[in-house]
């Protein structure tokens, strides 16, 4: 799901995996804002604010590891 939220934002038609590179999905930073509010919106959680820029983050798979441990904090 995280992954095609990305898919939706980013300029690309390829296949997104968690090894996907956020610096090769050609996003912007509103775009990639898009994404992470999105993120947020869908699973109920919070980026903190530096967490909601692109350089913060390195691959899909990072962020989906962060939203993976938010929602193991709710149970």
């Amino acid at each position: 799901q995280i992954a095609n939220i990305f898919l939706k934002n980013c300029a690309l038609d390829e296949n997104i995996t968690e090894n996907s590179k956020l610096e090769d999905l050609s996003m912007d930073s509103l775009s990639f804002v898009r994404a992470i509010v999105e993120v947020e919106q869908k699973f109920n959680i919070e980026f903190d604010i530096d967490q909601a820029e692109i350089s913060y983050w390195e691959k899909i798979g990072d962020i989906l590891k962060f939203v993976e441990s938010k929602l193991n904090e709710k149970l």
